[in-house]
């Protein structure tokens, strides 16, 4: 090779650095064989490319070669902020829209579509300027009415489907003060497709089924109606911020807003801010930088430079006395505090970075040690918030029985003047320092690394600064730490105290009559016809043999040794698996609940912590129904210290009874809270109660005359014999094996012979004999409903169907569930179906079904799921589009890392022994749309179903109730068994 093109080929270094040579982190620019130029950071882990296009749209590229995917975000530098105050909530609203298609996705004619939606258009605008009730209803059923015919033009889902014949996954998006964001975790070998499909999605804004979609997106609004932790922040957001739109404007807008919306207004917006300028591309995965770049600038680049306008910040007068809100609603009660800060590129943001991370950083900050481990409160914790403009530092806590919230404030308040009086250790600092940089380490691992480009360019921080903020952490002083904490907390913050009680804010709109739209599934779109012309070579599946992928070994008589090699960072993962739980053992869980509390011979509880955290060592031990685990993580230089000091609590734990007492009560406060707690009525407590009755996993708990009985010695005693029964380990780092084991035999000491594991708790599954109706009032503004029957025991040939049951029926946004309830309908914003995978031989398969919708929905929602459940459509398009992309996306699978050996696990539990998507990837290559319908017939049609309600009672019409089955009210006690 001559030297000219020798030269050509290599990178060509521009003379241009930011910095002096000794700093660690230099920016470089270079240009890359295809003339592109790019900016790199030295020292950054991640290996980042930063380009710019001609056009102005920034693109951050990262390589990462476990498995050949690439997770893929689209940021766009425009949230709830920049919505206009006459119309907000505008921003989500079109993210929801940014899937509709364009004039060449989701349309079957677009030229007698466009016609239709300018009719329906120029209605909203009537429907807006006018506030006469009753001219309201007609033009809405005008635009009813004419939906109805653009629909006839429109492919509902078909952005959906096509990212689902490329085997896309977690196709979705969201949007927050500052931020759009778009996201796709796709096959490596379909980045051209995906690029071509995202560059015609973004390049038109089109408002099909429009009407359909606000209604959804209040069905949203109603879920953050019933949800009291949203209700106090916006409320904290608002004390903290009374003129800027991050305390006067939402994200989900106001609810007159919603209703009457500007599809011009809309247009404006997109104009103004989905341009190249004010986006992003940011994608770490399995890529070739030169090539994804050429690629990029191929599809995207074609968008036109437009200047964006600046957003002028309302500045804040400062906060000179405390600011008290108040909020209600039916949850347990809890309180917000929070201090305003300057924003996220300003220096205020290190200083309370340290000072959030010495106040609570889970284990050693003065909020975990002086009030949580103390049990002093039920809860408290603190983080960190920083946004473009202004950040803030949030306190919070939660009551024990008998303590009002005004002193739960008082405790932490306390806190706070610990830290303004310096009355911490020192090395508290550098151990914070380090927690940072080990969370960095960890969500490094794997794709979502991305999310750091989103970041970084929504805050408009260059890449250097961004992952240089941790190294400017080590150049504060405890000093200076003081001085920031005396400067900027005082009687400066906003408090916000959330009641047990009624709400009287919540908004309530009836429904708009809504005539259920045509979903076109038999037809596609010249674009998507020409799309799946697209020919690519597939990708390989790549099956564990786990007898080869795990190192598996003898460590002593009945406890296995599973060895994996972490070929990535310097992180070690160790786990004690002991197949012994709650259901061997109730007393077991109460041991470990009760542990955190305790000290040993040699170290006090809070001793204990501070030791772990100088180490860097996670410490946790967990017991489930019928297994526990022992576990530590850390950077594998303190494997040995951290297994030492692990065995050390464990063979030393000393009980203490004022400790054993508090715990108890705060048991009983937070199993009060629990019943005020409606996702865990719902998806715990009621669920159990439907599938087996009285007596389940989740009622199998001791009564409160037990837990005040026990001798708190004969807890610890069970944690000091928890190795004397049969177990495995894992130990998963970089150390060989042959250097860990003898670490283990030195310090895990295990009895020569080990007891014998009690029978567990067995529980009877109910018969389904005839349809029932389980419902418990509870205060809210939607109804939330799960469906469930019972089909045959445990049966690993029908997991392929399973699998591919809920890829084209039960779940993400093309599937027939999303389709007809969501897109059709607009009956929920939530809404998927599932046929389950047991977890024991011995246990069933379960169908359920689950809507989220407004309790004058109820009727006209549980109609259409259960039509589905009982006639399940046969769209052969669709279907051809669920096997491709269940194939792809086990193609392009890389089951790694301690993954490996949970996957295992689970199988073994299960009796397999093998890699169990083998079976379902062969079954996918032959299987037919008939043989899925067998499968629906034989397994899920016309059964027998128990029906799990909560909602208002004086909402929900009791009449539908008995037209689905026998209705029984159930007691919160009824299903909780206290």
């Amino acid at each position: 090779m001559n030297k000219i093109k020798l030269i050509y080929l290599l990178p060509v270094l521009l003379v241009l650095t930011y910095c002096t040579p000794k700093e660690k982190y230099k920016v470089e620019q270079f240009t890359d064989t295809n003339g592109y130029k790019y900016e790199t950071v030295t020292n950054d882990q991640l290996k980042t490319r930063i380009y710019t296009l001609a056009n102005n749209l920034t693109v951050y590229l990262s390589v990462n070669k476990d498995a050949p995917r690439i997770q893929t975000f689209i940021p766009v530098r425009a949230g709830s902020s920049y919505d206009p105050k006459e119309t907000t909530g505008l921003a989500h609203y079109l993210e929801h829209m940014m899937f509709k298609g364009s004039d060449e996705i989701a349309t079957s004619n677009w030229e007698k579509e466009k016609v239709e939606l300018e009719k329906i258009s120029n209605l909203y605008e009537q429907h807006l300027a006018t506030n006469d009730t009753e001219e309201k209803k007609v033009i809405y059923a005008k635009i009813d009415s004419i939906s109805l015919v653009a629909a006839k033009y429109a492919i509902p889902s078909e952005y959906d489907k096509m990212m689902g014949t490329i085997g896309a996954k977690w196709t979705n998006a969201w949007t927050s003060n500052e931020q759009t964001v778009y996201m796709n975790d796709i096959p490596s070998n379909e980045l051209e497709k995906w690029l071509k499909l995202e560059s015609e999605r973004f390049s038109q804004l089109v408002l099909r089924l429009f009407h359909t979609e606000l209604e959804t997106v209040y069905e949203e609004f109603n879920m953050s109606q019933d949800n009291d932790y949203r209700k106090a922040h916006y409320t904290l957001m608002n004390g903290l911020f009374p003129t800027h739109p991050y305390g006067t404007q939402t994200t989900l807008g106001k609810a007159e807003h919603i209703k009457n919306p500007s599809m011009i207004n809309i247009h404006n917006y997109w104009n103004t801010y989905y341009v190249p300028d004010n986006m992003a591309m940011c994608l770490s995965g399995d890529l070739d930088f030169e090539e994804t770049i050429k690629l990029i600038d191929k599809y995207w680049g074609k968008f036109e430079h437009s200047d964006v306008p600046e957003f002028v910040s309302p500045v804040e007068q400062p906060i000179t006395e405390v600011v008290t809100k108040e909020v209600s609603g039916p949850d347990a009660a809890f309180l917000r505090l929070g201090y305003r800060f300057d924003g996220i590129k300003s220096e205020d943001r290190k200083y309370v970075t340290l000072i959030d991370m010495i106040l609570a950083n889970q284990t050693a900050g003065l909020i975990d040690l002086n009030l949580v481990q103390k049990q002093k409160v039920l809860e408290a914790g603190a983080y960190t918030y920083f946004l473009k403009h202004y950040g803030m530092h949030i306190l919070y806590g939660n009551s024990r029985e008998g303590q009002k919230l005004e002193d739960v404030k008082d405790l932490l308040l306390k806190q706070i003047e610990k830290v303004k009086k310096g009355e911490f250790d020192e090395w508290l600092i550098q151990a914070a320092i380090n927690d940072i940089r080990l969370s960095q380490i960890r969500r490094s691992e794997g794709n979502w690394r991305a999310y750091s480009f989103v970041n970084a360019f929504t805050n408009f921080i260059d890449w250097k600064d961004y992952i240089s903020f941790t190294d400017k952490l080590e150049t504060i002083t405890k000093e200076q730490l003081v001085e920031f904490a005396n400067k900027h907390y005082k009687d400066n913050y906003v408090i916000v105290y959330k009641r047990t009680g009624e709400d009287t804010s919540a908004v309530k709109i009836d429904k708009p009559q809504i005539t259920a739209i045509p979903l076109n599934r038999d037809e596609k779109s010249e674009f998507f016809n020409e799309f799946e012309k697209i020919g690519l070579s597939r990708l390989e599946p790549v099956f564990i043999d786990f007898e080869e992928a795990i190192s598996q070994s003898e460590f002593a008589k009945d406890v296995q040794f599973n060895y994996i090699k972490n070929p990535s960072n310097e992180l070690f993962y160790l786990y004690y698996i002991i197949d012994i739980g709650k259901s061997h053992n109730k007393k077991l869980a109460l041991a470990v609940e009760y542990l955190p509390y305790l000290g040993t011979d040699k170290y006090s509880p809070a001793e204990l912590k501070k030791e772990f955290y100088k180490l860097g060592i996670r410490m946790k031990i967990h017991t489930g129904d019928e297994r526990s685990y022992v576990y530590i993580s850390g950077l594998d230089k303190s494997f040995e210290k951290g297994i030492e000091l692990l065995e050390h609590v464990l063979a030393n734990v000393k009980h203490e009874q004022k400790s054993y007492d508090d715990l108890v009560d705060g048991i009983l406060k937070k199993r009060a809270d629990a019943k005020l707690d409606k996702w865990m009525i719902l998806w715990d407590a009621l669920y159990d109660y439907g599938k087996y009755g009285e007596k389940s996993p989740f009622t199998n708990i001791l009564s409160e005359e037990e837990l005040k009985n026990i001798n708190p010695e004969e807890l610890t005693n069970l944690l000091k014999e928890i190795y004397s029964y049969e177990h495995s380990i894992l130990y998963y780092g970089q150390s060989n094996e042959e250097k860990v084991k003898p670490v283990l035999t030195q310090y895990h000491i295990i009895p020569s012979e080990l007891k014998d594991i009690p029978e567990p708790v067995k529980y009877k599954e109910l018969e389904f004999k005839d349809n029932k109706v389980y419902f418990i009032d509870y205060d809210m503004v939607q109804a939330k409903i799960i469906m469930m029957s019972k089909d045959v025991m445990f049966n690993k040939d029908l997991i392929p169907e399973a699998r591919l049951f809920a890829e084209y029926f039960g779940s993400g946004l093309s599937s027939i569930v999303f389709q007809e309830i969501r897109e059709s309908r607009a009956l929920a914003y939530s809404s998927f179906a599932n046929f389950s995978i047991p977890y024991k031989p011995d246990e069933s398969h379960f169908t359920w079904a689950y809507l989220s919708t407004q309790a004058d929905k109820l009727k006209i929602a549980t109609d259409a799921m259960s039509d589905l459940m009982n006639d399940m459509p046969k769209v052969q398009i669709q279907f051809d589009g669920s096997k491709e992309s269940l194939m792809k996306k086990i193609e392009t699978e890389r089951i790694i890392k301690d993954k490996i050996f949970w996957t295992y696990l689970r199988n073994k539990k299960r009796g397999i022994d093998y890699d169990i998507r083998k079976d379902t990837y062969e079954k996918m290559e032959t299987i037919t749309i008939d043989e899925l319908s067998v499968f629906f017939n034989e397994h899920i049609k016309g059964k027998n179903y128990t029906y799990l309600i909560i909602g208002k009672k004086e909402n929900i019409d009791i009449k539908t109730l008995k037209e689905l089955g026998t209705v029984k009210e159930l007691t919160l006690e009824e299903v909780f068994n206290y």
